[in-house]
């Protein structure tokens, strides 16, 4: 039975855990030919196999995003591989300082050069790629710390800076017939900063299987219309 992202090339940077991995299991699952991005091969090709063990199609690019010379390298092989990418999931982040105060200025260059910086090397590395796909679609994962700040001047400072990224690429694309929508998702359990997973109930924290299944219906949605951003809570965080 056909699957609706079938002979589709789809590239998921942060994809060793979390949110990433369930993506990158999902487009896989849907059919999608899927290139996993992180910084370690190791867990990185543990997705992979898992993502092949179901029947799935998964390549494993060790990357540093906030690298340019890796991102180059990886969108080169990924095109010169594959030569299209209709889906690029802009996931990968590293967490920050709380405070202003114990935010140094080195911390501040690897938070925006992993969660800002990095976004805009692979989407502009693997723009020809997304071109040449004929109808591509990029989300960028971004936080409700975009929406509303917080202490932490790199990590809000970085998912403000998304918002006007996305924002760019939105309008790069139109003459591509790319889309692209921000996510703004809060409290989900993928066990960031070390918290403990499974233990709060779906009320209070999300299910990273459940955003990857949106992020599914969003890229094989109908092309006429896009998503241009959504914020997602969990139920007992209704609202901003």
């Amino acid at each position: 039975m056909d699957k609706p992202l079938d002979n589709k090339v789809a590239v998921v940077s942060g994809a060793s855990r979390g949110l990433g991995q369930a993506t990158a299991e999902r487009l896989a699952a849907l059919g999608a030919h899927v290139c996993l991005l992180a910084r370690r091969m190791g867990p990185l090709q543990e997705t992979a196999d898992a993502i092949k063990s179901a029947g799935g199609v998964a390549s494993a690019f060790p990357c540093d995003v906030s690298d340019p010379a890796q991102v180059q390298a990886t969108a080169a092989a990924i095109q010169g591989t594959l030569g299209k990418a209709h889906i690029l999931v802009n996931n990968a982040g590293v967490p920050a300082p709380r405070s202003f105060a114990e935010t140094n200025f080195s911390d501040w260059d690897a938070v925006i050069g992993t969660n800002l910086s990095g976004v805009f090397y692979l989407t502009r590395a693997l723009w020809e790629a997304l071109i040449a796909a004929g109808g591509a679609y990029v989300i960028t994962i971004s936080g409700t710390a975009g929406l509303r700040g917080g202490g932490s001047p790199a990590y809000g400072g970085a998912k403000f800076g998304l918002t006007g990224l996305n924002h760019a690429i939105a309008q790069a694309g139109v003459d591509h017939q790319i889309r692209a929508t921000i996510l703004y998702p809060g409290g989900i359990d993928t066990g960031w900063r070390g918290a403990p997973i499974g233990v709060k109930p779906r009320s209070e924290t999300m299910d990273p299987a459940v955003i990857a299944k949106m992020i599914g219906h969003m890229v094989t949605s109908p092309p006429e219309f896009v998503v241009n951003e959504a914020v997602l809570n969990p139920l007992d965080q209704p609202y901003m």
